[in-house]
Order: C-alpha cells, then structure tokens, then sequence
C-alpha cells in the first residue's frame, strides 16, 4: 500500500509552494491505508499530516504504525466508526472558517489520485492472466471502494475485464443495492476485516457515476456478495490447506466473493482473480488462530510494536475543528 500513497508527495508539494503555506493531509482510516499516508508524508517539510481513526476497531499492528512516528504526524482516536472519521473529514474541507486558517488536501481513497494509481496494477493483472484466451473476472475486498473504483476506470478506458465482483464482509451496503437497486447507508458493524468496515463508502457514488447513475448498467459488469466472520475464517483455512498461502482476513473476504460468483456463474471457460489486502502480520491474532501457525513478524513491524503510542482522542467534528484552531 505504501506506494500508492508515496506517490501523492508531488501533488501536494507542488501545491505547497504555490500557496506558501504549510499543508495539512487530513485523513480518515478503517486501519490499513492510514499508515501507509502516515509513512509516505514522514519528516516531509512544510507538510503536517492529521489522521482520524476509529478507536478500538483497528488491529494493534494498524494502530502501531498511525501512533508511533510523531514529528509531523499525528493521530486522532475517534469514539466512532470510521464513517464517523470520514464525516469529519468531509465536513473539514466545507467548513470556510477552518479552511481559511489551514491548507487542507486529502490522501487515501477519498483522493482520487491515490485510487487512480490502482489502475495499473488491473492492466498489469489482464496482461499476466494465466490464460490469455480466457475471460478475466476480478473480485476486490471493498470497504471505501477505492479499489474497485479504480479497476472500472481501467475497464471505462477499455481494459476488457468480463466482470468485477465487489466482497464485503458484513457491511453490506454495496450488495444489497445491487441486489435491491436501493442505496441504502447503514451504520457500520466491527469485524475482523476491519478496513472494510464501512457502511457508507465515499467512493460508491464516483462508481455510479461511471455508469451514469444506470443501475441495469452497473449490475451487468458488477455483483457484490457478503460475508460474515465465520465464513472468512473458513476461508483463510481453505486457501491455506489447498494452495500454502497465508492470507489476511481481507484478502479471503475476496478469495469468497470470487468462489460465490463463479459458483453461480456455472462455467469453467473463466478464469478469476481475487486481490489481497495487507500482510496478516496485521492480523496475527485471528489468522494464527484460524490456521493453528505462528507469522513471523517483520523487521518494519517488530519495531513500531515497540514504540510507544502517540494519539489524542477526540469525540466529534467540533473537537476536530477546535483541534485545527487551537495549534
């Protein structure tokens, strides 16, 4: 994930000397990308990066590597969900009275320059498919739909991927609609795939608008399938007993989503693909459980575990603001 975000550096430099002010990142994250902003923009000059996170609904190894750097980073503990962090974020960037007093620009999915990078790794997938006279299908755990949304860009400029399956876990927001035709935000419930706990992915709607708003449209390049803890647990011994892979609890939320499609699709002339996540380092807990084995830790991560944890809590859009006025 890292290098989708270190990337981004150029933008908003180039944007930082334009202004002559000091710029502020502001981030929300479910877990996993907040880190990646949060090493990418390290010790950069003339850039202070602010991330929101939920507090008590991200792993250890997550929390560790937003809370630890200090310097110019720093991180905000929410008592929410992470909807409740990118609301406030949202309302940041609308607010005339804060964003008169500070430079604000965005990273993670809710910048599009961030997802847009994404692309390539769709084209690089199609061009090395294991057999290039099969259709190709993707499945890709979705939580913000940054991803996904990135992949049907790539699809918009012609990359010829038959299907997209969007797996969630059961923040199922995205399935049901396109069950139902009806979008219907929900409030997002905890489980162990965190970084796909949300129930109102800001993404969706720049997905809807890559097909006009036009439901049928849509539906004919994408299904999305649900699926609880249970099942993913499930599934992260299936992929290891039938291939050695060790994935994380996203990455076989995917592994799910892809099997369920191409279940109900009834044909062997299609060749799938399912995306991971994260190491399951970040993960240790539940993945070494689920597969009776010890990860080992990497260097990288053995060494935020041992710093101590840098956070200040807030509760609501209002201590974020104060927060903002108040430095």
């Amino acid at each position: 994930m890292l290098e989708h975000d270190l990337w981004l550096v150029v933008l908003p430099t180039q944007m930082r000397l334009k202004n002559k002010k000091k710029l502020t990142i502001l981030v929300a994250t479910s877990g996993d990308t907040g880190g990646a902003v949060a090493d990418g923009f390290y010790k950069v000059k003339g850039i202070d990066v602010v991330i929101l996170y939920p507090k008590g609904k991200v792993s250890e190894v997550q929390e560790k590597q937003l809370t630890t750097l200090g310097e110019n980073i720093t991180a905000l503990e929410v008592d929410g969900t992470f909807d409740d962090c990118q609301n406030m974020v949202k309302s940041a960037f609308i607010d005339p009275e804060l964003t008169n007093k500070v430079c604000l620009t965005s990273a993670n999915s809710i910048n599009i320059a961030r997802w847009l990078s994404q692309m390539f790794y769709y084209f690089i997938a199609y061009k090395n498919r294991h057999n290039p006279h099969e259709d190709l299908v993707i499945s890709v755990p979705s939580g913000n739909f940054g991803n996904l949304c990135a992949g049907l860009v790539a699809y918009k400029m012609g990359l010829p991927i038959k299907h997209f399956i969007a797996s969630t876990n059961i923040n199922d927001t995205v399935p049901s609609y396109l069950s139902s035709g009806n979008y219907v935000p929900k409030k997002s419930i905890s489980t162990i795939s965190n970084a796909m706990d949300v129930g109102d992915p800001s993404n969706f709607i720049r997905i809807q608008k890559l097909f006009n708003n036009d439901f049928h449209k849509l539906k004919k390049i994408v299904s999305g399938f649900a699926f609880t803890d249970t099942q993913t647990k499930k599934a992260l011994k299936e992929i290891y007993n039938n291939n050695g892979y060790v994935a994380d609890p996203h990455g076989a939320v995917s592994y799910l989503g892809l099997k369920a499609y191409l279940e109900k699709l009834g044909e062997d002339k299609v060749q799938g693909i399912f995306l991971e996540t994260a190491h399951p380092i970040k993960f240790a807990p539940i993945v070494e459980a689920a597969l009776k084995l010890k990860i080992n830790r990497p260097k990288q991560v053995e060494k935020v575990l041992n710093k101590p944890k840098l956070s200040l809590s807030i509760n609501d859009y209002k201590s974020l603001k104060d927060f903002f006025l108040e430095r």
